[in-house]
């Protein structure tokens, strides 16, 4: 298995540092100021957990990351303390839309004992319900953890669940102080790195250090066992990704050396990731051919003929409804964005409000889209709005440049 020694690798490297880390808690003034108001935690007393939360919600309007004993008191609140924002429930009945229609996370696993079986449900529960954090409170998605979590375990079960969701808040919570002092001090040399302006060894360098501390942060608020059962194959990708940054920038091999110092890495990588690669090393090969049997007018049964004799017959029906599904996708993104061409323009033109505009988007949105999809589609316009603004830019730079080259010209 071999890559490319680009920037890419560090890029790749440190994304997944961040990402891996999990949902990292960006609290709102509204979050901070609902933990703020609830019971304190049983570790404290309620004059001191008072103190200490309404004293951090002073200091800083958004109040995040929160302080150890924040996330304590916020974890071992009563639950039916929401009811005062529920409409007397203690567990929102409705899902927040961007989970409606997903699939509800696996019921956790228990032995013969009763103990709580440690492995990958555990953190896709707690992770389907963080990733609403912005359309709902901390408070209002912590209760729903909970309330999963009574609702299908009992003690000792229900006890090691709890702790470990509590280490896993207190976990994500650092990872949110991690992530900010990366943005301060690192982000900027990484970025320059990047473009070529400064040296790649010293981002490769950084990104280990956040590594390094994110590693320190699981350690510190989790056991082995959880660590091992959410992150590890995590961790092992991240690590040989790493390895093989560190190879791809050491100046002192020759290109025939990285050759062989990455043969031998594969050696040493785990089977699964060279699984992966061979797939991936397959699928990209079949794409290529695919697309050259299209540009080359082939009919659509000639098409599925090519993915028939490429793959087993399972994969390749699932590849051929997968290329009917993306085609229907294009289909329909395709008129959305005449529709959003419409919307746009006419506001351009007549000099309408934002607000309007975006509630029309919203529901254009609405009417084609999931609530899924609509993440994705969001996500899509921003990126085609700020490839046109830089467009724009660039030919507003270019038109500067050439009137003031006639001027001086002139």
């Amino acid at each position: 298995m071999s890559f490319k020694s680009t920037p890419l690798i560090i890029a790749t490297a440190l994304s997944g540092v961040i990402a891996v880390a999990g949902w990292v808690l960006f609290l709102s003034s509204d979050d901070a100021q609902s933990i703020a108001t609830k019971p304190a935690s049983p570790l404290l007393s309620p004059i001191a957990a008072s103190k200490i939360v309404t004293s951090q919600i002073a200091k800083q309007q958004v109040s995040y990351p929160l302080t150890p004993e924040a996330i304590n008191a916020l974890v071992n609140q009563g639950d039916d303390v929401l009811a005062e924002n529920t409409d007397q429930q203690a567990v929102p009945l409705l899902l927040p839309s961007s989970l409606l229609g997903s699939a509800l996370p696996l019921m956790l696993d228990v032995n013969e004992f009763g103990d709580l079986i440690i492995n990958k449900k555990i953190q896709h529960l707690f992770d389907f319900y963080l990733s609403a954090m912005g359309e709902e409170s901390l408070d209002i998605i912590v209760t729903r953890i909970k309330h999963s979590l009574t609702s299908q375990l009992v003690d000792p079960a229900l006890i090691q669940g709890m702790d470990i969701f509590s280490g896993y808040l207190q976990y994500l919570n650092q990872v949110t102080a991690i992530k900010q002092q990366f943005e301060l001090e690192f982000e900027p040399v990484f970025e320059q790195s990047i473009d070529g302006i400064n040296n790649s060894e010293y981002a490769l360098e950084n990104v280990i250090q956040v590594r390094e501390m994110v590693l320190d942060a699981r350690t510190t608020f989790l056991d082995d066992d959880v660590i091992a059962a959410f992150f590890g194959q995590a961790d092992e990708y991240e690590g040989y990704m790493l390895r093989l940054a560190a190879i791809n920038q050491n100046k002192a091999l020759t290109d025939t050396e990285k050759q062989v110092a990455q043969a031998e890495l594969d050696t040493t990588a785990p089977e699964w990731l060279l699984a992966q690669q061979h797939t991936a090393n397959q699928l990209n090969q079949y794409r290529e051919q695919y697309q050259t049997l299209q540009t080359q007018g082939a009919s659509q049964a000639e098409l599925q003929n090519f993915t028939q004799q490429s793959f087993s017959p399972a994969v390749a029906d699932r590849l051929v409804a997968l290329d009917v599904k993306r085609q229907q996708w294009q289909v329909k993104l395709a008129e959305y964005r005449e529709e959003l061409a419409v919307i746009t323009n006419n506001a351009a033109d007549e000099n309408s409000d934002s607000e309007q505009q975006q509630l029309e988007i919203a529901q254009l949105r609405e009417a084609y889209f999931s609530p899924q999809e609509i993440k994705r589609v969001s996500a899509l316009d921003g990126i085609d709005s700020t490839r046109r603004s830089s467009t724009l830019s660039n030919n507003s730079i270019s038109e500067t440049n050439s009137i003031s080259a006639h001027t001086t010209a002139l």
